[in-house]
């Protein structure tokens, strides 16, 4: 293999391979191939419209990738490549396959995925050792009679496209081993569907099947069956012959019932039947002894089966969006069982069959009705994940919390939680710890003894004020103070040396009016978040956030943004809308790693809106770039205006409101000097004394000023039309 660089790609005096992936900045590098054999050819992603004719004289070739370019049509010195056993043309704009393309006798594998392919070539069944076909995202809407002489052919993929049936032909290939037709339209299958002895896989997921016919449960060699996303109303007793399937997905689908005699597929690892209308499963469910995943989210079960407890193998159980009132004590015969989802039930006592015996690791016990815990939940040692979010729990955190020592990640949001006792420190290993939309209204003390917590959320409580106890938190990284009782930006977050990402913002009630200076403190920081709250203004010190990628303020009232901002080379996202921006700083253009930017809801002039619909850094700067060249030029027009047409009699009175001294223009040398020269020097004089540091529009309003102070006027008419009318023929 020759693929670290060209150069040593060609350095030898044979390649067996030759990859020139992503080379589309590069000289054509075909033009280094002479008469060094290759039989790995790898052309992806070069944005190719053709491949030269030179190709075709690449008689070693037997494995070609085209794959993301820009091809319409299969360039014809493909065709001459005879020994090709691979040909690799997905992911480009194909819309038809050559008739010469049934020329490659010896292609084996074929990839033209993700084309515009409506037909293929009436004969393609010519390409008998094709063993490997995927044509999935095309717009298919038949095969030709000859598809039936490939009887090769092991995986046909045929996935995203237009069947609205499933053609016969597929049906006479009888060493087809793995079949996908899933994302059509097809509304039954053949009886000759039967044919198809040895095929272990057939998904079907996403059309429009109502019925399956008995044909399909001759297929007695299936190991995986998938049906998902269809109309289905019932699943007939048949599936009783599939006594070797392992994997059934019939998910989505209209099912209310599933026959007693499922239980007959023995072999089944995993059932998923999650988005149906079941309101309960077959009693003999628990003859299933091999299950490991059973899926039921999104039905309308009321209870689970004694038989249920029976599955020794079971290791996962998502029963989530029910409406289970109880759940089955004998479960703890399940020992394997490592994953509980009983989120959104009816749940009124927490499973007490889940205390005891088992492996479980997580467990989601979130939206139902639970206000206790037992005291033995402890005996679930295994235990790491543990969500009881959207419960009843009231007053003091649960103490019998404290007896998980393996808990890694806790989620109590949305309970009312007023109190954390005294204890909570043995939580060790607690890495996150979701507490959001209770009722605390300090920032619990107990907390910085969680010492390993990296991800904390307090957001929608009442708590005014952060402790200095927080920089005990030395590994925390993401923190969300949102929507507290905060009168002043709590200033002890500024010490969380570790913070990567803060979240304060405030949709309600108390709002934050500033950002404190230490907020460079937080040197490790990449996503800052205060929307929804009056701030004014950003300080300077942000400049200092070196690996902030993510910087979003919404809805404030910023006015403007400090210089400093265009030190952060390492942002990416930067969202102020709904602001009281009219201008951004000219440098914005600096921020080379900027990819989007929302300004909407701001008032700008400089840039125009338009400019800014686009999101991107690169019109903005150029606009700005360009437009300080402009006001640098239209104040040198101003500067020569006054310099032509200011009276003697009025240069030291217009000095005096200046606020240079005169002298300088009554020495020997600039005696001789004329009046034009003296004001030219005087206004120079002016801007760089007192306005070196100020962008030329905003000298140019001063300027105006000055003017009009001096009583001149006239002239500050003349110079405000200078303004006015230039930045009329730019736009």
């Amino acid at each position: 293999s020759c693929t670290s660089s060209l150069g040593d790609t060609f350095a030898n005096r044979y390649c067996s391979e030759i990859m020139l992936e992503d080379m589309i900045d590069q000289n054509s590098p075909l033009e280094l191939i002479q008469e060094k054999p290759v039989k790995f050819l790898t052309l992806s992603n070069n944005e190719l419209k053709t491949l030269p004719e030179e190709i075709g004289d690449l008689n070693d070739v037997e494995f070609l990738s085209l794959q993301g370019n820009k091809l319409t049509s299969i360039p014809s010195a493909v065709h001459s490549l005879h020994i090709l056993k691979a040909l690799d043309i997905s992911n480009n704009t194909i819309l038809r396959l050559p008739d010469e393309i049934c020329q490659l006798e010896n292609i084996t594998h074929l990839n033209s995925s993700n084309n515009k392919l409506k037909h293929l070539p009436s004969a393609f069944g010519e390409l008998t050792t094709l063993e490997i076909l995927i044509l999935n995202g095309n717009r298919l809407t038949s095969l030709p009679e000859s598809f039936g002489c490939l009887k090769n052919i092991t995986v046909l993929n045929l996935e995203k496209n237009r069947l609205s049936y499933l053609p016969q032909v597929i049906c006479q290939l009888p060493k087809l081993f793995e079949l996908n037709l899933s994302g059509n339209k097809i509304v039954s299958l053949p009886k000759r569907l039967s044919q198809l002895k040895i095929l272990k896989v057939l998904s079907l997921n996403s059309n429009n099947l109502t019925t399956l016919p008995s044909e399909l449960f001759c297929l007695t060699n299936i190991e995986e069956l998938n049906l998902c996303r269809n109309q289905l109303t019932l699943i007939p007793d048949d599936v009783e012959k599939l006594k070797g399937l392992r994997v059934l997905q019939l998910s989505h689908n209209k099912i209310k019932t599933l026959p007693e005699k499922i239980s007959s597929c023995s072999k089944l690892l995993h059932l998923c039947i999650t988005g149906n209308l079941l309101t309960k499963l077959p009693r003999s469910i628990g003859a299933l002894e091999h299950l490991r995943e059973l899926l039921v989210n999104k039905n309308l079960l009321e209870t689970l089966p004694r038989g249920i407890c029976s599955l020794k193998n079971l290791s996962v159980l998502e029963c989530s969006r029910n409406h289970l009132v109880n759940f089955p004590l004998n479960i703890r015969n399940c020992s394997l069982l490592t994953s509980v989802d009983l989120s959104f039930n009816h749940l009124r006592n927490f499973p007490m069959g889940l205390c005891s015996g088992l492996s479980l690791c997580q467990l989601d016990i979130s939206k139902n009705i639970l206000s206790k815990l037992p005291s033995n939940i402890g005996e679930i040692h295994t235990l790491q994940h543990l969500n009881l979010s959207e419960n009843r729990f009231t007053g003091e955190f649960p103490k019998h919390l404290y007896k998980l020592h393996r808990l890694i990640h806790l989620d109590l949001s949305y309970n009312s939680i007023q109190t954390i006792p005294e204890g909570i420190s043995v939580l060790k290993r607690v890495q996150v710890l979701l507490l959001q939309g209770n009722r605390l209204t300090e920032f619990p003390l107990e907390l910085h003894h969680v010492r390993a917590v990296q991800v904390l959320d307090l957001s929608d409580n009442q708590i005014g004020r952060v402790p200095s106890e927080i920089r005990g938190l030395r590994e925390l990284k993401d923190l969300n103070l949102s929507n507290n009782q905060f009168f002043l930006f709590p200033v002890k977050v500024c010490d969380l040396r570790s913070l990567e990402k803060l979240k304060i913002c405030h949709r309600r009630g108390i709002k934050l009016t500033t950002l404190p200076k230490t907020l460079s403190k937080l040197r490790c920081l990449r996503e800052l978040d205060f929307s929804d709250n009056v701030v004014q203004q950003i300080p300077e010190s942000i400049g200092e956030l070196d690996h902030l990628t993510k910087l979003i303020a919404n809805n404030n009232s910023i006015s403007y943004l400090p210089k400093s901002i265009t030190s952060l080379q390492s942002l990416q996202h930067l969202e102020l809308k709904g602001n009281l921006l009219q201008s951004l700083p000219p440098d914005m253009g600096q921020l080379q790693s900027l990819r989007q930017v929302e300004l909407e809801g701001n008032p700008l002039t400089r840039p125009p809106k338009q400019i800014c619909d686009g999101h991107q850094i690169f019109p903005i700067g150029q606009y700005l770039s360009s437009e300080v060249t402009w006001n640098k030029h239209i104040l040198e027009k101003a500067f020569r205006f006054l310099a032509n047409n200011l009276q003697g009699d009025d240069f030291d009175h217009f000095c005096e409101k200046l606020k240079i001294p005169t002298e300088e223009f009554k020495t020997k040398e600039n005696k001789r000097a004329s009046q034009k020269e003296k004001t030219m020097q005087a206004l120079t004089l002016w801007r760089d004394l007192f306005h070196s540091d100020q962008e030329a529009s905003v000298i140019a309003d001063q300027l105006v000023r000055t003017l009009v102070l001096a009583g001149l006027y006239t002239l500050s008419s003349q110079v405000q039309a200078i303004k006015i009318y230039a930045k009329a023929i730019r736009f």
